[in-house]
């Protein structure tokens, strides 16, 4: 039962994260993609991480 519901956690918080995070990625590559720019792109790591970083708590807090 424990195991199942481990499992079963993981799988949850895994999947949440990849679902949302890959609109996180093709919002910022159409971004980049549409303005050319070295600042920009920059930037927008540092705001991907940020926003992983979250996504990642929230898909933890979902899941429990």
């Amino acid at each position: 039962m424990d195991l199942f519901f481990i499992f079963n956690t993981l799988r949850n918080i895994i999947s949440t994260f990849f679902q949302d995070g890959i609109w996180v990625i093709g919002f910022f590559y159409l971004l980049n993609k549409s303005f050319e720019s070295e600042r920009l792109k920059h930037f927008s790591k540092y705001v991907i991480l940020v926003v992983f970083a979250v996504l990642f708590l929230y898909s933890i807090f979902v899941s429990i």
